[in-house]
């Protein structure tokens, strides 16, 4: 494939219509690059993936109709209790939760490193938490040159410059650069904490947490003998799929959907590995190997203003375009949970044997309350 391709498809936040198309205003662009793609960095980002922002009053929300949305009886809530992340179960720990959480309150001053003893390239900033913190603040790839921070492994948090770190599965970051006004701008790589030119970190958003639990509506429940890894795109940031969540056999794990208050309205995007699949396969990845941008699907989550969350499900086009069968892929249902949930026409939003309910993926609408699981069979 030469050169880069635009595809629209089914977005995390896309229009639900009772007709089953996606509506354009809240589409997702993912440019498809070429078969050999450079790791992302700071100084240039190939990236697959750019998020809209939310669209206005005017985006064409169709209210679910009883033909094409299900309630389901709301089960037993769960304990609300969330395991603090080791690195051995940081990226597994969930709680999956009925209604949305409400805000922390802003937590504490930047910590000095909690004593880790983590990767600290020379001129680079030393990442400021440890394991088992109280902020579900979660190392990535500790021991490479990020040192802890949600950059890639070869990239380094240095002085002046914006330095992202990961959340918690079910958390998001609630730092950025305040001044960022396009998702697509200069700005969508300013993420996390400031480094000033003496390498001194500090809070952009005083008033807001580190992590904040998110919309805590939508989960993975994996019904395989396997483990299966979901990794997040660090946005804002450099885009690269390296934020876990894993989903253990027969088990589940919290996805991030962010609020419609996130960073410029933008979505949470996750590229999901094949079974059998951990933490160490969120990674940038390359076209031989289906992983990371070339796992086999995309799903996506994000509220909208009109207070309603949106969540999808597709085959990854670059899974396919480098030769990987999608028939060989486990398949992908959702299925709501609790609440109004509004479907497609048919009913249904799943990807089996190699083919989805609605061509190019599916987008499934929660209205206030509801919530819904991204079922692996």
């Amino acid at each position: 494939m030469k050169g880069l391709k635009a595809i629209v498809v089914a977005a995390a936040m896309a229009v639900a219509r009772a007709d089953g198309v996606i509506g354009d205003p809240l589409a997702i662009i993912i440019k498809l690059p070429s078969m050999h793609i450079p790791a992302p960095s700071h100084e240039a980002v190939t990236s697959s993936v750019r998020k809209p922002a939310v669209a206005s009053s005017t985006s064409a929300y169709v209210t679910p109709t009883p033909s094409t949305s299900a309630y389901v009886t709301p089960p037993p809530a769960p304990s609300t209790s969330v395991p603090a992340p080791s690195p051995a179960s940081s990226s597994s720990s969930s709680v999956y939760s009925e209604e949305p959480q409400a805000t922390q309150a802003p937590q504490g001053d930047i910590p000095d490193g909690q004593g880790n003893t983590f990767t600290v390239a020379p001129g680079a900033v030393k990442f400021p938490w440890n394991y088992n913190n109280a902020d579900h603040v979660v190392p990535i790839t500790p021991m490479s040159q990020n040192g802890g921070w949600a950059m890639s492994p070869n990239q380094m948090c240095k002085p002046n410059s914006w330095c992202p770190y990961a959340c918690a599965p079910g958390y998001y970051s609630a730092q950025w650069d305040p001044s960022a006004v396009l998702y697509n701008g200069a700005g969508s790589m300013n993420g996390g904490l400031y480094a000033d030119g003496n390498g001194v970190l500090s809070k952009p958003n005083k008033d807001a947490a580190f992590c904040v639990r998110g919309m805590g509506n939508a989960r993975i429940r994996n019904t395989l003998g396997e483990s299966v890894s979901a990794c997040q795109t660090v946005y804002p940031g450099n885009e690269a799929m390296i934020i876990p969540s894993v989903a253990g056999a027969g088990g589940s794990v919290d996805l991030n959907v962010v609020p419609s208050t996130y960073w410029l309205g933008t979505s949470s995007q996750f590229y999901v590995n094949l079974r059998g699949s951990s933490a160490e396969q969120c990674v940038w990845g390359d076209a031989d190997k289906p992983v990371g941008n070339w796992a086999p699907y995309i799903f996506g989550g994000g509220q909208a203003k009109d207070g309603n969350t949106y969540i999808s499900v597709q085959f990854n086009p670059l899974y396919t375009s480098a030769g990987f069968n999608v028939a060989d892929a486990y398949n992908v249902e959702i299925v709501c949970d609790r609440g109004a949930c509004n479907f497609p026409q048919g009913g249904q939003c799943k990807c089996e044997g190699g083919k989805c309910s609605v061509d190019n993926g599916c987008t499934v609408t929660l209205g206030s309350g509801a919530s819904a699981s991204f079922v692996l069979y």
